[in-house]
C-alpha cells in the first residue's frame, strides 16, 4: 500500500516541503520574532522603564538581608526542689520540682522566652533539664559545682549557638565567693552577638546581706562597662533575682549604659526606678531598645513559683543600621502623584528633584497604595501605623478620607504610630501639612488620645511635638524649612497635585503643571537637609504617595494609575540608581497588578518601620506592614562594625 502523506515525492517535480520552504522560512522568522518580544514584555521593567535586576555594586542580594533582631529574654526564679521536695520539704503545698519543671518549659513556651537566666535551678533541675529540653542548651548546668548550676543560663538551639561561656566571682551569703554564669551568644540568623550574665544575690535571711550585695552589683557594672568598651556594638545583657530594687537600679543604671526593660532612668544623680519596682530584673544596653516587657503572674506561674515571670522582647538594629550615620528621617508623601506621569515628566527634564532622587539614591516607580483604598487618609495612617486598612485584617480601621474620630475608634484598640515609637524614646516628632486631612492624625495622638510613655523618661501622652496644617503646599514646606525645633521624625504630607487632577483632569496640562510645583517644593526640602547642620549628613529622605489618578478621581483603588506610586530613599549609604526591588528580593516584582498583600509587593506601607528601624527603634506593636524591619534600603556592610553615633533629639 503506498503512502500519501505530506512529504510524498512525485517523480520530476518538488517535494511539497521544498516547494513551500520559502514560505515556511518567513512564517518561522515572524514567530521567533513574536517569541522575542513576548519575552522582552516579560522583562520586570514597567511603563517608567525600570529594571529591578541591576545588580548592587557589592553584589546583588539573593537572600533578603538580615532587619532588626529581635527574640524573648526572661529572668525567672524556678524555686529550688530545695524548698519543695522530700519527706518533709521547707515549702508546703508546692508540686514536687520535676513536675513545676514541666510547667517551667509551658511557660517559656507560652511567653514564646528564646533565652532564660535561671535562678534556684538545684541540683535535681539541673539533671532534669537538659534531659528533657534537648531543644535548649545551657551552661553552666554541673561544670563546676551543683551550687553554680543554680544560676544557668538557657537559650533555644534554633535561635542562638554559644560563642564564649565565661563566670566572675559574686559574694553570696555571708560572702561566700560564688561563680555566676555570663555567656556570649550569636543570634542564628542576623549573626548579632550579645552578652548575658545571669546572678542571683543572697536576699536578708540569717542577716543583713546588704553589704555583700552591694559588692555583687558593683562587680557586676564592672564587668558591663568592661564588656562594653571592648565591642560597643555588642549589647550586654543582665538578668537575676537581684533580692534588691532601687538599691540595684540606680547605682547600675547610673553606673552603665544599661536601661530596665520596665523603664525607669538614672541621670547624673536623679535616679527614677521603674513603676511598680520589684527584685527580679532584665536589664541591656544600646543598641538595644526593649518592647513588651510582662511580669507574668499566670494561674500557672502561681503554682510554678513564688517568683513573678519577667519577660521582654529585646530589639537590636542591623549591622547596616548600626553603622548608618542617619539619626533623623524625613518622609514627604503628595497625594495624586501617578509614577508614569513623574518617570516620564523626569527622564524629560521636568522634574529635577525626582530624578536626582531617582539618581543618587534607590527607588521604584511600581510601588503600591494599601490594597483596601487609594484614598490619602487611609494611606497616610498604613503609613504611620504599619498595618493594612481592613480593621478584620488587624488593621488601622479607617476606610475613607473623611474620618471625624481617632483611628482608635476605627480600629476597636490603640493603634501606635511612628510618633509613639520616636516621641517615647524622647525624641522629637513634627507633622507639617497643606491640608485639614491629617487632622484626624493630631486627634489621633494628642496628650487626650495619645497612650502612656510605658519606656524610661515619661514623655507624655502627646505623641506629635510639633504640628502646623499651613494651608497650600508651599507653606507647609516652608514650615518644615523655619522650624526652630529640628525633629528627629518628620512627615510633610502635600495635597495640590491630587487637587489638580481631579479638578482638570490626572493627563491635563494644569496636573502637570501641580506637579512641577511638587517638585519645586521637594527642592526646598532638600535644600534644608542638604545645608542645616541638623540636617546634613544625617537624614533619611523618603517620598512618596499615598495615591495617584486616573480621569478625575485620586481615589479610584482598581485603576492601575492610581494604586502605582513612586518610592524614593535616599540620604548616607543608600546605593545610588538602585532598584529597592532589587535590594529587596523577598518583596516581589506585581508587573502592573494590584496584588495582594500576601504577593509582597512593596506597599507604601513599608515606610513606618523603615524610619523607624533607620532610627534604631523597633517595629510598631501589631504591625503587619515590614514587622521585621528587614525592608533594607541601605548598602550592605562589608566591614566590621564601627561605633553609633548618639541618637538626635
Amino acid at each position: 500500500m503506498g503512502h500519501t502523506g505530506c512529504c510524498t515525492a512525485v517523480p520530476g517535480r518538488p517535494s511539497l516541503m521544498v516547494r513551500h520552504l520559502p514560505r515556511l522560512r518567513t512564517w518561522l522568522l515572524l514567530a521567533v520574532v513574536l517569541l522575542l518580544v513576548g519575552a522582552a514584555a516579560l522583562v520586570p521593567r514597567g511603563d517608567t522603564g525600570e529594571q529591578p535586576t541591576a545588580a548592587l555594586s557589592s553584589g546583588e542580594p539573593t537572600v533578603q538581608p538580615p532587619g532588626t533582631t529581635s527574640f524573648r529574654i526572661a529572668s525567672f526564679n524556678l524555686l529550688g526542689a530545695g524548698h519543695t521536695d522530700g519527706k518533709n520539704p521547707k515549702r508546703k503545698g508546692w508540686a514536687n520540682s520535676a513536675q513545676r519543671l514541666k510547667w517551667s518549659r509551658q511557660i517559656l513556651d507560652q511567653q514564646k522566652v528564646d533565652v532564660v537566666g535561671f535562678q534556684e535551678m538545684h541540683a535535681s533541675q539541673v539533671q532534669q533539664w537538659p534531659v528533657n529540653n534537648p531543644d535548649f542548651e545551657s551552661w553552666p548546668l554541673h561544670k563546676y559545682s551543683h551550687a553554680v548550676g543554680h544560676n544557668t543560663i538557657s537559650w533555644r538551639t534554633s535561635v542562638f549557638k554559644m560563642v564564649k561561656a565565661k563566670t566572675i566571682m559574686i559574694p553570696y551569703f555571708n560572702g561566700v565567693e560564688q561563680r555566676m554564669p555570663y555567656v556570649l551568644l550569636e543570634h542564628i540568623a542576623s549573626g548579632q552577638r550579645m552578652w548575658l550574665y545571669n546572678v542571683h544575690t543572697p536576699a536578708n535571711i540569717g542577716g543583713n546581706h546588704q553589704k555583700w550585695r552591694d559588692i555583687g552589683f558593683k562587680r557586676a557594672i564592672e564587668l558591663a562597662n568592661t564588656l562594653r568598651t571592648e565591642d560597643p556594638n555588642v549589647p550586654v545583657f543582665m538578668t537575676g533575682d537581684m533580692n534588691d530594687r532601687e538599691k540595684f537600679f540606680c547605682p547600675t543604671a547610673a553606673g552603665t549604659d544599661l536601661v530596665a526593660a520596665n523603664g525607669g532612668y538614672a541621670s547624673g544623680s536623679t535616679c527614677v526606678p521603674p513603676k511598680p519596682i520589684q527584685i527580679d530584673w532584665i536589664m541591656g544596653s544600646p543598641p538595644v531598645t526593649f518592647t513588651d516587657y510582662a511580669s507574668v503572674r499566670t494561674p500557672l506561674v502561681k503554682k510554678t513559683t513564688d517568683h513573678p515571670v519577667v519577660v521582654a522582647t529585646a530589639n537590636t538594629p542591623s549591622r547596616a543600621v548600626q553603622q548608618s550615620s542617619i539619626s533623623r528621617v524625613v518622609v514627604v508623601t503628595a497625594e495624586g502623584l501617578r509614577a508614569s506621569t513623574s518617570s516620564q515628566m523626569a527622564k524629560r527634564g521636568e522634574l529635577p528633584q525626582v530624578a536626582t532622587l531617582r539618581d543618587s539614591g534607590s527607588h521604584t516607580f511600581n510601588a503600591r497604595t494599601a490594597v483596601e483604598s487609594a484614598a490619602p487618609l487611609p494611606n497616610l495612617l498604613s503609613l504611620l501605623t504599619g498595618r493594612p486598612v481592613a480593621k478584620a485584617n488587624a488593621g488601622h480601621g479607617v476606610n475613607k478620607n473623611k474620618w471625624k474620630g481617632t483611628v482608635h475608634r476605627a480600629s476597636g484598640r490603640y493603634v501606635p504610630s511612628v510618633f509613639d515609637r520616636v516621641h517615647d524614646s524622647g525624641r522629637r516628632t513634627a507633622l507639617f501639612a497643606s491640608s485639614s486631612v491629617v487632622a484626624p492624625i493630631r486627634l489621633s495622638y494628642n496628650a487626650k488620645n495619645g497612650a502612656l510613655d510605658p519606656y524610661g523618661k515619661n514623655n507624655g501622652r502627646r505623641k506629635i511635638d510639633g504640628y502646623k496644617i499651613a494651608g497650600s503646599d508651599r507653606k507647609a514646606v516652608k514650615a518644615f524649612r523655619d522650624s526652630k525645633k529640628p525633629a528627629a521624625y518628620t512627615h510633610i504630607h502635600l495635597s495640590a497635585p491630587r487637587a489638580a487632577g481631579e479638578k482638570h483632569g490626572f493627563g491635563s496640562a494644569k496636573y502637570r503643571k501641580a506637579v512641577r510645583q511638587f517638585d519645586r517644593n521637594l527642592a526646598m526640602v532638600r535644600r534644608t537637609i542638604n545645608t542645616a547642620p541638623a540636617y546634613r549628613g544625617k537624614t533619611l529622605l523618603v517620598v512618596t504617595a499615598t495615591g495617584g489618578g486616573d480621569k478625575r478621581s485620586g481615589t479610584d483603588r482598581l485603576a492601575p494609575q492610581t494604586y502605582k506610586v513612586p518610592l524614593f530613599v535616599t540620604g548616607p549609604g543608600i546605593p545610588a540608581g538602585q532598584s529597592l526591588y532589587t535590594m529587596n528580593p523577598a518583596w516581589l516584582w506585581p508587573a502592573g497588578d494590584r496584588v495582594a498583600y500576601s504577593r509582597r509587593p512593596i506597599t507604601t506601607g513599608v515606610v513606618g518601620n523603615l524610619s523607624l528601624a533607620a532610627l534604631r527603634l523597633p517595629a510598631l506593636g501589631g504591625s503587619t506592614l515590614n514587622p521585621a524591619q528587614d525592608f533594607n534600603v541601605l548598602q550592605l556592610p562589608t566591614t566590621a562594625s564601627t561605633p553609633s553615633p548618639a541618637p538626635a533629639r
